[in-house]
């Protein structure tokens, strides 16, 4: 069983409603329902009526709930023991995405220990929501996302808040022909549609892709010719010639100057982000008050 159902269950039992619930684990309503599902499945009977709202448990659920609460705070207490235990309140836990650790994590932290002086820091890179989980959970000290209206980020701002550090953008690029043209270029047409190399659809970055793709004036014919949830993969792609990407800048900008890569939309459009460090409003250290002191300046 994974405690993560246990989790859910407690969320349930408090909201009584599966929409408000999965907002606040950071999943999906459908996702969220086959994990209580699997939970039922596991205890071997319903321990949510459905069929009411607000919803209710039933006789198993309610018996489950304590059980449920004792075991997840169990859990985590035992998890900040034997962290303390191995030193775990020497190191400063960072929550982030795999690209953002490359292009926004190295200058962040230059400029922090500037301000804050050195820190031991240990980094885990996974989607938004499980560094959302990671950061309520305690689990993480900071929590560093991609932020733009398609990507809400359900954190309780009584408990959590955020800066932001800087902005980005998703540019077009592509490999250059000899002549120093872009291989693959925007718009395409109809009878030659441009190879495009894009983001699994659960990826943020294809969320914030898709918004500005929607947005455009003009009518862009692609063809997909790959899809992957790391955009490092599409990156070294692109410099193949595999087709074209919309990468972070600050991810591509080194190979726009030395032109390994050229951008490839002859009107410039660009879809602009934000990136934001997240932390709880009661910090466990002075040194965590002290990095984000810094990282505000």
């Amino acid at each position: 069983m994974d405690h993560k159902w246990l989790e859910d269950f407690v969320a349930l039992a408090r909201e009584r409603s599966f929409s408000r619930a999965a907002e606040l684990r950071h999943v999906t309503q459908p996702q969220f329902s086959r994990r209580i599902r699997a939970l039922e499945l596991w205890a071997g009977g319903a321990l949510v009526n459905r069929a009411g709202m607000p919803l209710s448990l039933t006789a198993a659920g309610e018996e489950l709930l304590p059980v449920a609460r004792r075991a997840v705070a169990g859990l985590h207490d035992v998890r900040a023991r034997i962290r303390n235990a191995q030193g775990g309140l020497d190191w400063v836990t960072l929550a982030t995405g795999r690209t953002l650790s490359r292009t926004a994590v190295p200058a962040w932290l230059a400029r922090v220990k500037r301000g804050a002086g050195e820190f031991r820091l240990r980094i885990l890179t996974g989607s938004i929501h499980e560094g959302a989980t990671a950061l309520e959970q305690g689990a993480a000290d900071f929590l560093l996302s991609f932020t733009h209206p398609r990507l809400p980020l359900l954190l309780d701002e009584q408990a959590f808040e955020g800066i932001t550090l800087g902005t980005d953008e998703l540019v077009a690029v592509s490999a250059p022909r000899a002549d120093g043209r872009p291989q693959h270029a925007l718009p395409g047409s109809a009878r030659k549609p441009v190879p495009a190399l894009g983001y699994a659809p659960t990826l943020a970055l294809s969320q914030i892709l898709q918004d500005g793709l929607s947005r455009q004036p003009r009518e862009l014919h692609l063809h997909s010719v790959t899809e992957s949830d790391f955009a490092e993969s599409l990156h070294e792609q692109a410099l193949q010639g595999t087709g074209l990407a919309w990468l972070p800048r600050g991810l591509v900008q080194g190979d726009l100057r030395s032109g390994r890569l050229v951008e490839a939309d002859s009107q410039g459009a660009a879809v602009r982000f934000e990136i934001r460090l997240y932390r709880s409003r009661s910090p466990r250290s002075d040194q965590i008050q002290r990095i984000w002191a810094a990282s505000a300046a």
